[in-house]
């Protein structure tokens, strides 16, 4: 082993590619489990496709004016910003339920500026916002079965509890105008 480099000397070449190679990779699957990867991706493709509608209709309306060209060019803006909260929940992955809500709401509006990407970037841009939306950091996504019930849970447990005794109460009564109605019917 050489000092100066670190790597064995008898090592081929291509041992030592594929070493790196499944280092890097190693290291691209730790980035990407640690965000919202097929979210931020699926919100920039959507973002690309919305934007490339108005862009390709928009040079030649340019020359003409009139109202279409804003509406095209407001378009190309929510594609713009639909491909920016794509790659923002890359970078933050910490704020990915705001830049969810952020990615759907700017996809739904791009279908009144651009054709929403003719549909499809629109849906894109909808299922990316609901993936990062839905995605949860590795350290909470664990199972719930060994922790304490949350404020919600316990709601809804008193709650259910509630139900339960209302339901009872309306079954022994339902029972005894039953057997009310069956005792004039034996006396009559």
């Amino acid at each position: 082993m050489s000092p100066e480099n670190g790597q064995n000397e008898s090592e081929s070449p291509p041992t030592r590619v594929s070493r790196r190679i499944g280092s890097q990779w190693s290291r691209f699957n730790a980035w990407r489990t640690g965000r919202p990867f097929l979210g931020g991706i699926l919100l920039c493709l959507g973002g690309v496709l919305i934007t490339w509608v108005p862009m390709r209709i928009l040079p030649d309306l340019a020359f003409i004016g009139g109202q279409m060209a804003g509406y095209l060019a407001i378009g190309s803006l929510f594609g713009v910003f639909v491909f920016l909260s794509g790659v923002y929940a890359l970078y933050k992955p910490a704020s990915a339920d705001v830049i969810g809500v952020v990615g759907i709401v700017l996809s739904i509006f791009s279908l009144f500026g651009s054709l929403g990407g003719l549909l499809i970037g629109m849906l894109l841009g909808i299922l990316g916002g609901n993936l990062c939306l839905a995605w949860k950091p590795g350290d909470e996504a664990t199972d719930d079965d060994g922790s304490d019930p949350s404020v919600i849970d316990k709601a809804a447990a008193r709650i259910d509890a509630g139900f339960d005794r209302l339901l009872g109460k309306i079954r022994l009564a339902c029972r005894a105008g039953i057997e009310r109605i069956k005792r004039r019917g034996i006396d009559e």
